[in-house]
């Protein structure tokens, strides 16, 4: 629906601040006439605003189910990201559809490179230590160096977007490769050196020096690494969450560190978040008092370049919603039946032809 047809514009609503960040950019690149809503914060409101009822489109990171009620004309939902958990998506309506959004994984491959060498070398002691002009660990005098990390076993539980971003880039730094995954393909990628379904998992905890946890959330993966995990690993090895942070028990990874049953973890995903801009602790045990830990407020995927492809494509979403088209990272709704059907119409003519005898001149 290109701008200046008669239509009415689309009733566009972005919740949340990430969301209405994306405001100028949409404006930029979405060719449908639409009327904007950034609500940059929910929290505060104790009613829900009255654009829900308008809204055709919301572009969020978080839909509840009185949110469900509130739009009955909703045709989108579109995530700002690829996590659709904070989405109630047993309220939300048949008739809309869900999308989410990729992108991460480079930026998100580059941060967990950057935290197995930081984990490696002990960088934050080393510069701590330093600092007060404490040579240990030098070459000068102290303890033993530390090895490289080419040659170690990097464990990827998940091979989607983010997997193969840092398959790719532990390869590059010569580390061996293994991942499980719940949809293991029939040949085994190119920077993979075992690639396992479920049955693998026990096998790839023993082996991993660098654990990557890098699937999505759900009823499956929800407390997937407990204590009886931990146990299962090296004591030299490290954990590194980018996917979300119940997939990793909070209290069986709080005692794996404290105890030093495992050496170190990189965290970048958490079990609480801040409702305003006020500090808030990440969890309900005192992270931030363990030495062999790295804390970052999920910013992993958080770049520039994450970020404009992402507002890119749902700008896209939202002109192809409008001129009737399908849509892109579609989850669940009326899209995906489309997709689904047209999918099998495919498979349906392809094997058509192939039983349908060869015309001879």
């Amino acid at each position: 629906m290109p701008k200046g047809n008669s239509h009415p514009p689309l009733n566009v609503v972005l919740w949340g601040w990430i969301a209405s960040q994306g405001l100028q950019p949409l404006r930029k690149n979405v060719h449908t006439p639409c009327r904007f809503w950034p609500i940059t914060d929910p929290a505060r409101k104790r009613t829900l605003p009255p654009e829900l009822a308008r809204a055709d489109v919301v572009v969020g990171s978080v839909f509840t189910e009185p949110m469900a009620r509130a739009t009955p004309r909703l045709k989108l939902l579109q995530s700002t990201g690829a996590g659709v958990d904070g989405f109630c998506l047993n309220a939300i309506s048949p008739h809309t559809t869900v999308a989410n959004a990729y992108f991460h994984g480079p930026a998100i491959g580059e941060y967990v490179m950057m935290m197995i060498l930081a984990l490696n070398r002990d960088l934050m002691r080393m510069d701590a230590h330093f600092r007060r002009g404490v040579w240990y660990e030098s070459s000068l005098w102290g303890a033993p160096p530390p090895a490289e990390i080419q040659g170690k076993t990097l464990g990827l539980i998940g091979y989607g977007h983010i997997g193969k971003e840092v398959a790719a880039r532990a390869r590059a730094f010569g580390m061996k490769v293994w991942v499980i995954s719940a949809h293991p393909p029939a040949r085994k990628p190119k920077h993979v050196d075992s690639y396992e379904g479920s049955g693998g998992f026990r096998d790839l905890l023993r082996a991993a020096d660098y654990l990557v946890i890098a699937c999505p959330l759900n009823e499956d993966t929800r407390g997937l690494i407990g204590k009886r995990e931990f146990g299962l690993m090296k004591r030299t090895a490290c954990l590194i969450n980018v996917a979300r942070g119940p997939v990793v028990e909070e209290e069986a990874l709080y005692h794996a560190l404290q105890t030093h049953r495992i050496q170190g973890a990189a965290i970048d995903v958490w079990y609480q978040y801040p409702k305003d801009k006020r500090p808030t602790a990440p969890s309900r045990f005192p992270f931030h008092k363990l030495d062999n830990i790295l804390m970052t407020p999920h910013v992993a995927g958080w770049m520039k370049g994450t970020q404009d492809n992402r507002f890119k494509l749902i700008a896209a979403n939202i002109d192809r919603l409008a001129a009737g088209q399908q849509l892109e990272n579609v989850l669940q709704g009326p899209h995906r039946q489309r997709a689904a059907k047209a999918q099998e119409k495919v498979k349906r003519q392809n094997a058509k032809g192939k039983n349908e005898e060869p015309h001879q001149e």
